[in-house]
């Protein structure tokens, strides 16, 4: 039976180590050393009847929930 966290530890090592993000950025750029850059984003903000807001409203345009946005 395989063990899924002994597994997983695996996994982890194997993707972050610096060899196997040497190879990814030289199969993407077809150069050696690109370092590939992965963006995060922030979810988008969203009231609670489901409209997604841009974050800076006071009131939802939908339903005119108050948000509790901070500027």
């Amino acid at each position: 039976m395989v063990n899924a966290g002994h597994m997983q530890k695996q996994m982890n090592e194997m993707q972050n180590s610096d060899s196997i993000s040497s190879l990814f950025g030289q199969l993407v750029s077809g150069k050696k050393g690109y370092k590939a850059v992965i963006e995060v984003s922030k979810p988008s903000p969203k009231c609670s009847c489901g409209k997604i807001l841009e974050g800076v409203e006071k009131f939802c345009p939908e339903c005119g929930t108050m948000t509790n946005f901070k500027k």
